[in-house]
This record gives C-alpha cells, sequence and structure tokens, in this order.
C-alpha cells in the first residue's frame, strides 16, 4: 500500500521495469495499491515533478496476521475507502470534540492523515478503563493488535483523520 501525504498533491513520472514512463498525480490522502509477487516483483522508481517533497508511506505485509475479519468493518466515523484482496483501508474523521467507540478485531496500520489531540480510552465490561491523550501529527503510524471496546475522542482543535489498514 502507498500512502500519499502532500498537500495539494503531487505530480510525478512512474518509471515501471519493462513498461515505458508515465505522468500521474496523487492527490492528497490517495491510498494506492501495487501487487508484488514473488514471480513477477515490482521495480519502478518515482520522479517527483512538483516543486513540494514528496511524502508517501510505504508498506508491505510479508505474512497474513494471526487473526483476520472476515467481513468489513461496520462503524461510525469510519469510510472504507480501498479494498483488496489482503486488505481493507478505513478512514477515521472526528471533528473536535466528536468521539467513537469501535472495536478493531484484525491487525492493523495506523497512519496519520490529519493531526490532532486524541485521547484513547480502553474499557472492559467490569467498568475499569484506562486512558491516554496524545498529539498526533501527519505521517506518525503505528502497528496495533485487534482492540474490542476503545473510546477515541478527538480533544484538539482540529479534524483530526487517520488510516486503518486492516491487513488480512
Amino acid at each position: 500500500l502507498y500512502f500519499f501525504l502532500v498537500e495539494g498533491g503531487l505530480n510525478v513520472v512512474n518509471h515501471v521495469k519493462g513498461s515505458d514512463p508515465a505522468c500521474d498525480c496523487m492527490d492528497f490522502g490517495e491510498v494506492r495499491y501495487g501487487t508484488h509477487r514473488s514471480d513477477k516483483p515490482l521495480v519502478h522508481k518515482i520522479t517527483n515533478m512538483s516543486e513540494t517533497d514528496m511524502f508517501c508511506i510505504d508498506a508491505e505485509l510479508l505474512k497474513s496476521p494471526p487473526v483476520t475479519s472476515p467481513l468489513p468493518l461496520v462503524a461510525d466515523h469510519h469510510e472504507l475507502v480501498k479494498t483488496r484482496d489482503r486488505c481493507r483501508v478505513y478512514k477515521l474523521s472526528l471533528e473536535p470534540g466528536q468521539s467513537v467507540n469501535v472495536s478493531y478485531t484484525f491487525f492493523y496500520l495506523g497512519i496519520v492523515l490529519k493531526g490532532s489531540k486524541v485521547k484513547t480510552e480502553l474499557s472492559s465490561n467490569g467498568g475499569q478503563s484506562v486512558s491516554w491523550e496524545k498529539e498526533v501529527k501527519m505521517g506518525d503510524e503505528e502497528w496495533c493488535s485487534p482492540t474490542l471496546n476503545v473510546t477515541i475522542t478527538n480533544v484538539g482543535n482540529t479534524v483530526y483523520e487517520q488510516f486503518i489498514a486492516e491487513w488480512r
């Protein structure tokens, strides 16, 4: 998966081995998938033609995680933005003051699209909970294990957006 994080987007020339160079554009927050196979690896070079620095996060799955979900996530403030046979990508969006309670029943890579101050609270059925706050910025990434009954609150002053890349 490729996550493009340049405000205003990018203009590039994509040089894929075995093909002619091709002009391309990537919008801010665009997610792309390039097929990588052991019998036909993806070998390419991207030349940035824009005035701004290129910011792209490339994530590859080496093997399936031990826990996966057969069904896509359905949760408030989450939008499914990309589906492939080995992954699904959701975008979590929270306005300042908004919260969501969700269970992520899969391993995932979280990548911050738009940063803010976020409070995370884990609760158990017995009434116990633990919470913490942290400032996150665009491009922050974290590999996460399955989590049940987590409440995420945007306690900052700006919109918070994060990709949730579910690996299968």
